[in-house]
């Protein structure tokens, strides 16, 4: 204790200019910030530095204290914690954790883990309500050398040593719209000239700016700046979390060099670099290959450079950047937390035989979570040079899962008796299976009790009832995108009603109304169009999960044309203006964000060549001379109303 005593108050305070240094580029385009203060050395530090920054223009910052409610005391200390905030001009809220079905959590055997849980989702609503999308938090270097500490004793090796991350999305929120990366959209092909799809983007993320100081220095910046903190008792129970435990050995001094602070620190960084290194070359082979996404089923095809089984015998680690570039092919699908590298290894050997001693025998593809990955022969010729070459095509592609009605979301809840309200209202997107983003616009007025809206798996026991009131668009919209057991694996948005049966018991029937990510549903219910809110009582928009992908000349859209059935089912309208060629719309076209977004611009560009360019300076930027038009904001989901008739 008295080595650890005298390195305290041997440390220098943290210069002002340096943390600026390190905060400024985190700032940048920032409209506001949140802080996560425990009331800690460390948190009060954090915020004494935010609050004296110099160097640029510190958006405005918000203190987010969680009360874990686990201790008696717990909320005075909090309203304390806000006082001490208060004096630092920082304006806080005091977020209290609730513990549901646990009336004593402290006798939890993971109440560590759950904490963390419930604290995250707690940051992230926060942070959510108040348009936040940057957290910061005062993890340190003493931080990220418990960390690696912890992860050697569980006997994590290689990448697993790579420590805390100083930018990372915010964990334990996944499926919370707005919070875990999702809450506004972007187009894959944003000049709008090759595909028409919308992904889900943005979120919270997590920015750790102290992880280059230790935490003797953060205790010298409180001193020099006069800042109080509250100590957790429970921090200094060696016998209350393994975590206290490696605090207590780090900080007696009793560990071998080779695991002293500093040197875990210099392991952490050292592994963060080479991942990071072969995460760059993994990206640059991914966009040499040819890749075809198809977001309206999940499913992706792909064929590898043939270039590329050099490229990785040239690296210092080829089996970790084999990993990380099936990862990027299989995450275009499944969800990318779930796929942790060694869950891959079977993958990798798939696509990647040369890497290993033996080729992997599987005629019948591989199982990855809820996923399959084939492969059939593209080409087998021989080169110039004799040496025979045979390259593969690879098709990832969503499996019919175990228990599907566990991934059913509820849209609507059901109502217990009618509603008057007769203004349009959006749900809440929910996330189904990892990959779609779902909601309805709806009319509470025209909801009947005792029914909910519901999006889950398509059953074949639906389909005989669907083809009953559909004309053929529903197989001419199935057999190209999701043929045989594949469509069993799309979304559909059900109503599930409760009927009373001859025997007065109450029975429940499910009526599907639409498959929203191929285009199809029943009359009365349609894509959200915002030129014609009103036209359907309900309405549904669906954006694709958040994915590390770019149109380019190698990575396409699979491209979806609305098919012309024998009745003519889309006729063409005159165009818009004589001087506007190319403005035809199909007239029964489901229209989204997107399509209106393109004619509004080739609006624009006629409206440009029409006017002389003396005059071009007094035309109004977002207007035509026939047609007002609000542009959508690039910001929000394509299910805004950001069209106004005569605006």
């Amino acid at each position: 204790m008295l080595k650890r005593s005298a390195v305290r108050s041997a440390a220098q305070a943290i210069a002002q200019e340096r943390f600026d240094s390190i905060l400024q580029p985190i700032c940048k385009g920032k409209i506001r910030l949140g802080l996560a203060i425990s009331g800690g050395v460390d948190s009060m530090a954090l915020a004494s530095l935010c609050s004296k920054v110099q160097g640029f223009n510190m958006p405005p910052v918000t203190a987010f204290i969680v009360d874990h409610c686990l201790r008696y005391g717990s909320a005075a200390e909090a309203i304390s914690v806000a006082s001490n905030l208060q004096r630092l001009g920082i304006a806080s809220e005091i977020l209290k954790m609730e513990w549901p079905n646990h009336r004593d959590p402290v006798k939890l055997p993971n109440l560590e883990t759950a904490a963390r849980k419930l604290r995250f989702q707690l940051l992230g609503r926060a942070c959510a309500k108040s348009q936040i999308d940057t957290l910061l938090l005062a993890h340190h270097g003493d931080d990220q050398a418990e960390t690696i500490l912890s992860r050697i004793y569980a006997g994590y090796l290689g990448t697993g040593l790579q420590g805390i991350q100083a930018i990372s999305p915010i964990p334990e929120c996944h499926g919370a719209h707005g919070v875990s990366e999702s809450g506004t959209t972007r187009r894959l092909d944003p000049s709008g000239t090759i595909t028409k799809v919308w992904v889900e983007s943005g979120g919270v993320t997590i920015h750790r700016p102290l992880l280059d100081f230790t935490k003797a220095e953060l205790i010298a910046t409180c001193h020099a700046r006069q800042v109080s903190w509250h100590e957790d008792a429970t921090n200094a129970d060696k016998t209350l979390t393994a975590r206290n435990a490696i605090r207590h050995l780090i900080g007696s001094g009793a560990l071998p060099h080779a695991l002293s602070t500093v040197r875990l620190r210099d392991l952490a960084a050292n592994k963060l670099s080479h991942r990071q290194s072969c995460n760059d070359t993994a990206t640059a082979m991914f966009k040499a290959c040819k890749v075809e996404l198809n977001t309206r089923t999940s499913s992706v095809s792909f064929s590898i450079h043939p270039k590329i089984e050099d490229w990785l015998r040239d690296t210092t680690n080829p089996p970790l950047v084999a990993a990380l570039l099936t990862r990027k092919f299989l995450s275009l699908s499944e969800d990318k937390h779930k796929l942790q590298l060694q869950n891959t290894q079977r993958a990798v050997q798939y696509i990647f035989p040369f890497l290993f001693d033996h080729e992997l025998s599987a005629n019948a593809g591989v199982n990855v979570g809820n996923i399959v990955l084939l492969k059939t022969l593209e080409s087998d010729k021989a080169s110039s040079s004799g040496e025979r070459r045979v390259s593969w095509k690879y098709s990832v592609l969503p499996r019919p899962v175990q228990d599907p009605e566990r991934y059913t979301q509820v849209l609507l809840a059901e109502q217990e008796s009618d509603n008057d309200f007769s203004e349009p209202i959006w749900t809440r997107p929910k996330l189904f299976h990892d990959r779609w983003w779902i909601r309805l616009r709806y009319i509470p007025h025209n909801v009947p009790s005792k029914t909910s809206m519901v999006v889950r798996f398509l059953r074949p026991t639906d389909l005989p009832h669907m083809r009953l009131h559909d004309t053929g668009s529903l197989e001419r919209r199935l057999k190209p995108h999701a043929p045989a057991n594949a469509r069993f694996a799309l979304p559909a948005i059900v109503e599930r009603s409760l009927v009373e049966q001859a025997d007065e018991s109450l029975s429940e029937i499910d009526t599907v109304w639409a498959l929203p990510t191929i285009g199809w549903s029943r009359a009365g219910f349609s894509p959200w169009n915002f030129k014609t809110p009103g036209e359907n009582v309900w309405q549904h928009t669906n954006t694709y999960k958040n994915i590390d992908f770019e149109v380019s000349d190698n990575h396409t859209v699979k491209s979806y044309t609305r098919p012309v059935d024998d009745n003519q089912e889309l006729r063409f309208k005159e165009p818009l203006d004589s001087s506007s060629p190319g403005t035809k719309r199909r007239e029964h076209q489901d229209i989204s964000t997107p399509d209106t977004w393109r004619q509004t611009q080739r609006l624009k560009e006629a409206h440009s060549r029409a006017i002389p360019a003396s005059k071009k300076r007094n035309v109004k930027p977002y207007e035509t001379w026939k047609h007002k038009m609000r542009m959508p904001r690039f910001d929000q989901p394509p299910g805004n109303p950001a069209y106004k008739k005569g605006a």
